[in-house]
């Protein structure tokens, strides 16, 4: 697979119960009702039972990782920056717990890394390029990721207390 240029990455969130299993199987029959479809070689090489997830990659509550489509393949979560974007969602709404707090930190630090994205905020006046919640995109109009990216990156990438919440027993 080629690669293509990367400059931003959006985050996003399943916009589900917080704390509630959603897995990216539930998260692609979604998207297929949406109409997203991903290319048939695409998938036919990478998590080919994902015909239509549009993120990369998808943090369960647990902090798990799961990959949707391939970092070199254009997602479907992002209208207008999509070809220059990576898009990674939390499974829940507003409220993440400790381990998807990590693992969203460890992947953005190894995605900025890797692709030279610059670990800033991303808005329209830098021509987003950066680290960005899907909200702050021109013309969304959804509250996705339920928290602001620019307050996470200057809180040194650590959990936000309001948008915190403990693992379900």
């Amino acid at each position: 697979m080629a690669t293509r240029p990367l400059d931003l990455i959006v985050i996003h969130c399943s916009a589900t119960p917080n704390g509630r299993w959603t897995s990216t199987l539930d998260i692609d029959h979604w998207h297929a009702e949406r109409g997203f479809r991903r290319d048939p070689s695409a998938a036919a090489r990478f998590n080919p039972d994902l015909r239509s997830i549009g993120y990369h990659w998808v943090i369960y509550p647990n902090g798990a990782r799961a990959n949707g489509r391939h970092p070199s393949e254009v997602g479907a979560h992002a209208r207008g920056v999509n070809s220059r974007s990576l898009g990674i969602c939390l499974v829940g709404t507003d409220r993440f717990t400790y381990p998807q707090w990590g693992a969203l930190l460890d992947q953005v630090r190894h995605l900025a890394n890797t692709h030279h994205i610059p670990l800033r905020p991303a808005d329209a006046t830098n021509g987003y390029r950066g680290v960005c919640g899907h909200h702050e995109l021109a013309g969304v109009n959804k509250a996705c990721p339920g928290f602001e990216v620019a307050d996470w990156l200057a809180n040194d990438m650590l959990p936000l207390r309001d948008h915190l919440m403990e693992l379900p027993k």
